[in-house]
């Protein structure tokens, strides 16, 4: 079973999500834009694990995660990018900026799952939602403007918003591309 770790939005942050991917739409081509039950923030991806382990590695980790856990702190959404880098977009991700909340979960949840012999990323963490992935699998597949310039100029904008929950996803990879669900989750609010 693949899984992994994330923040879940609430509604109305969803709702100004989608208004962003809106405009972008007339601004760029390639992309295919991803549903309001994809998005959120991931924390820690765990990828392939045991089914009979998942809910020990659920229970582990939140009980970790309770112990540290502070009051959760406003998100901003401060521009947007294009991932792996602007000359290959593969995606288009908004920028995330909170005050440490979102990276002392993930990092609670990194420290957490290495009990499991999962091993954490080597990135440090990024606060940042995906909202679009290239059509094709060619590089460069999405037409190039300055996400970040239409950013600034006010063409696109966000409030600020708290995470809804952390939650435990499965990750089920289609032809037509992954579908997720929420199998455990742990309030924020």
């Amino acid at each position: 079973m693949r899984i992994f770790f994330g923040a879940t939005l609430l509604e109305e942050t969803k709702d100004e999500i989608i208004d962003i991917q809106r405009e972008l739409r007339s601004l760029v081509s390639g992309a295919r834009f991803e549903g309001r039950d994809k998005l959120h923030i991931t924390l820690q991806f765990i990828g392939d694990f045991s089914s009979e382990k998942v809910e020990e590695l659920y229970n582990f980790s939140t009980d970790q995660l309770k112990q540290k856990l502070v009051e959760p702190s406003a998100v901003d959404i401060i521009g947007l990018g294009y991932f792996p880098n602007e000359n290959v977009r593969r995606g288009i991700w908004l920028d995330c900026r909170d005050s440490g909340t979102l990276a002392a979960i993930a990092d609670s949840l990194r420290t957490s799952s290495k009990e499991f012999g999962i091993v954490p990323e080597s990135r440090p963490f990024k606060a940042h939602i995906t909202i679009a992935r290239s059509k094709g699998h060619e590089a460069g597949g999405m037409k190039r403007i300055d996400l970040q310039k239409a950013w600034d100029e006010g063409k696109l904008s966000a409030k600020r918003f708290f995470p809804k929950s952390v939650a435990l996803f499965q990750s089920r990879l289609l032809p037509s591309g992954s579908e997720y669900e929420v199998i455990h989750e742990f309030s924020l609010q």
